[in-house]
């Protein structure tokens, strides 16, 4: 059997201040670059994983980019063609069995609001008999055109984003049955208004995701997944949604999306989501004894499309004096190519942060010593595995003199995934007091010990700071969702929308 696997990845979001061409993106090919390139989001899993089984693969590129606004209209085009000719190349030299592409689920572009189902309608009129799934993040809203074209649509389930390898090895087996006709996918989706920033490493929802994870092994059950939804798509299908794939049993699946759908609301209202503002976070961060106390700067997440650059929390600690703190990762090209010009040891008058737009606070002019340049430092996607995400040339300054701030700062806009953010830079992180880390849940691996190592964290606090992730969505000027909405409307009762799936 031969298998085609390749993707396109990009989580776009309606409120970033930053733009996105065809240059923003990365592509690899499995088999041309070294394999860690491709690892991480389920690509280079499924490829090794399909070569293992005895399948023929054909690689295809995998291009992805940080989250940002919707991508050009040629960029997109760029991009879908990509993958859709690499297809077409695959077919003139015989028959595919299985195409594996690896998305986003949350993907848009000028005039496109539903990036995936119109890639995967293209794959389907090329491939009309092949198995296709669609690998998609947690945080994907799901439409009725992907599950329309789709055989298999499956989402990682961790928050952080740790088993897109656990997922690949669930999907290939069952795309495998699929296309040899062992197997007759039917698949149910439903739609809640309720999106939202849903951590799965602690109580309710890491209790929910045993739940549907045991589902999933019901007789009849191929694939059970939840996505939480990506608030920041200004689009109708923005919202949470359940898909379940049976074997041949429609009733089954939409039953189970139902019931699934139902206990994912209970969940997500039975608790604030909130944390607090930047000086009540600090305040409980500098009051508890223990040491690290993390401070997730979670509204400034690059990961969801904010600028990386807001100097709010930094801000009121220099206003306070504080000492013994450091934080990552700024993104600032230029004063990192100041710092790199001045060199180790420089003291030199610096702007930093409140560069990208309005909700990234304002430039903070300090007086630093540069502690630290690098043009090679990395850090662990995810907070897993070796250090290979690289973050561009970066430099860490120090505020305050000894034991005062240390401001690590990056060329490559992205979140703190793990500690190697500090400890590259000759920072140890486990002897500050207080980290303050630019990510929202994704630092949990490392920092949390949420992928079953020992915490480095004592605490941890979410700081609801301003910023272009903010967690209170009612401030934010959405045009085209649907209403009303949790986290927006006053909502009494919630209802669960059927997706609708024209049979092919």
């Amino acid at each position: 059997m031969r298998v085609y696997v390749a993707g396109v990845q990009h989580e776009s979001s309606s409120f970033s201040p930053i733009p996105t061409s065809l240059a923003s993106f990365r592509t690899v090919q499995w088999g041309r670059v070294p394999r860690e390139a491709t690892f991480g989001v389920g690509y280079g899993e499924a490829c090794e994983l399909a070569a293992s089984m005895g399948l023929d693969v054909v690689a295809g590129p995998l291009s992805d980019a940080q989250p940002s606004l919707p991508a050009t209209a040629s960029a997109w085009a760029s991009l879908r063609d990509g993958v859709v000719d690499g297809l077409r190349d695959a077919l003139a030299t015989g028959p595919v069995d299985i195409v594996f592409l690896c998305l986003h689920g949350a993907q848009m572009a000028d005039g496109v609001d539903d990036c995936e189902g119109e890639l995967l309608g293209l794959v389907r009129t090329l491939a009309p008999q092949a198995a296709i799934g669609a690998l998609l993040d947690l945080h994907a809203n799901v439409t009725s055109a992907m599950l329309e074209q789709a055989d298999l649509v499956v989402s990682c389930r961790e928050y952080p984003h740790i088993d897109y390898d656990v997922r690949a090895e669930e999907m290939l087996p069952v795309l495998i049955d699929i296309a040899r006709g062992a197997t007759r996918p039917t698949t149910a989706g439903v739609r809640l208004a309720a999106p939202g920033i849903y951590p799965t490493t602690e109580p309710p929802m890491l209790d929910f995701v045993r739940r549907f994870t045991e589902a999933q092994s019901r007789p009849g059950v191929l694939a059970v997944s939840v996505n939480h939804g990506f608030e920041g798509s200004d689009h109708p299908d923005m919202g949470s949604s359940v898909v379940v794939t049976t074997d041949g049993d429609p009733e089954l699946a939409a039953s189970m999306a139902h019931e699934l759908a139902g206990a994912f609301l209970e969940v997500v209202r039975s608790r604030s989501w909130r944390g607090p503002d930047v000086p009540t976070a600090l305040d409980e961060a500098f009051a508890f004894e223990g040491r690290p106390v993390v401070v997730a700067d979670r509204s400034d997440n690059a990961g969801g499309g904010a600028a990386s650059d807001s100097t709010y929390v930094l801000e009121e600690l220099i206003a306070r004096g504080a000492r013994d703190v450091a934080l990552a990762l700024l993104w600032d090209p230029v004063a990192v190519r100041l710092c790199h010009d001045a060199g180790d040891g420089a003291r030199i008058p610096l702007r930093i942060g409140g560069k990208a737009g309005p909700q990234s606070g304002r430039p903070l002019d300090v007086f630093a010593e540069v502690t630290c340049v690098r043009s090679d430092a990395k850090q662990a996607l995810f907070g897993k595995g070796e250090p290979r995400f690289r973050l561009g040339r970066s430099a860490a300054i120090r505020l305050g003199g000894p034991g005062g701030i240390d401001v690590v700062m990056n060329e490559y806009r992205q979140q703190v995934f793990s500690r190697h953010c500090f400890s590259e830079h000759g920072i140890d992180p486990v002897q500050r007091h207080v980290l303050v880390v630019k990510s929202t849940q994704h630092f949990m691996n490392d920092f949390g010990g949420a992928g079953g190592g020992d915490a480095l964290a004592a605490h941890v606090v979410r700081c609801d700071a301003p910023g272009t992730m903010t967690p209170d969505l009612a401030s934010l000027p959405y045009v085209r969702i649907r209403r009303p909405m949790l986290g927006i409307d006053p909502v009494d009762e919630l209802g669960i929308e059927s997706m609708s799936i024209a049979p092919r």
